[in-house]
């Protein structure tokens, strides 16, 4: 079985910011002038780094947003504030503020998707493929890959209930632009739209299993500290897990196995060290121009045999 594992490098080949840039996109897609959640998250980084943000060059001397986001989600578990002007209860509105600076870009960016980018070919390719001889494992909030799958006639299976075997299984470790969770029931909802940057009193949208109209977004940053997960996600992950058992063949794309990230390195090094005598799987790596660190990391987790594919991903299965 092979196992695939996107990262944002994937989504970017199709014009999805990178972490990295997603600041300075956010900045030039979103406004000015912004509303009044992003005008929040640019508040806070003045206040706490002491540079205002008054164009995109502002982020060059800022730092990145999984960082922010990691200090915001440290303090947050230490039930500290950063500062007299931002203690633990506007802190958790920051947080709140920057989940919705992150799905309202990359909502934006989703309508600049190519007609026939790399997620397209990538599954056309899988189309003449028995869904159980893959795994799709995803790490970006975006839904280029599920609609390229769906073009294609295949029906991603995310995960969250029980598996009628149809469709590709597709499962999104933090979380989706289109899923919809409901703090009463804990029933995460897959709808058609990118609700997430909406959330939490999108008109017309309730759950489908208590009537609650108080969802909320499924984004799990990829920082040190995980939230608790809702319950369907742990599931995911569960799935995730014995992916990685029973791989024979682990394909990383656009993934440069970033350090804040330990809970996938977790979940894959526990799979790798719980397969029952199986034999390790090989290990490749799809991206482009990558730094010494990253090929350096790789190595360091998974040993010399790593294969680098550095031309970029353009589909390749």
């Amino acid at each position: 079985m092979d196992l695939y594992l996107f990262g944002a490098g994937a989504s970017a080949a199709e014009g999805a910011p990178a972490t990295r840039d997603l600041f300075a996109m956010a900045y030039r897609d979103l406004g000015p002038p912004f509303d009044e959640q992003v005008q929040a998250v640019w508040d806070f980084l003045a206040a706490v780094f002491g540079r205002q943000v008054d164009g995109p060059a502002a982020f060059d001397h800022l730092p990145p947003l999984d960082q922010v986001i990691s200090l915001v989600d440290w303090s947050l578990h230490a039930d500290q504030g950063l500062g007299p002007a931002y203690d633990p209860p506007r802190l958790y509105r920051v947080r709140q503020a920057l989940e919705h600076l992150v799905c309202s870009v990359l909502d934006a960016a989703q309508d600049r998707r190519p007609g026939d980018g790399p997620y397209a070919r990538f599954a056309r390719a899988l189309a003449g493929r028995p869904p159980g001889s893959y795994v799709l494992l995803s790490l970006n909030y975006d839904t280029l890959l599920d609609d390229a799958l769906r073009v294609a006639g295949l029906t991603p299976d995310y995960g969250l209930g029980p598996a009628d075997g149809s469709g590709p299984l597709l499962l999104k470790l933090h979380g989706s632009l289109n899923w919809a969770h409901c703090p009463a029931c804990d029933h995460i909802a897959v709808v058609r739209e990118q609700v997430a940057h909406l959330l939490p009193r999108p008109a017309g949208l309730s759950c489908s299993r208590c009537g609650s109209r108080r969802l909320a977004g499924v984004v799990i940053s990829p920082t040190w500290l995980k939230r608790s997960l809702p319950a369907p996600l742990s599931r995911v992950f569960a799935q995730a897990l014995e992916a990685v058992r029973r791989a024979e063949r682990i394909v990383f794309i656009g993934y440069s196995l970033p350090p804040a990230d330990l809970a996938v390195q977790h979940l894959l090094l526990r799979g790798l060290l719980t397969r029952k005598g199986a034999a390790p799987p090989r290990i490749e790596v799809i991206t482009r121009r990558p730094s010494e660190a990253t090929i350096d990391r790789f190595r360091r987790l998974f040993g010399p045999g790593v294969a680098f594919d550095c031309t970029g991903f353009r589909g390749q299965s």
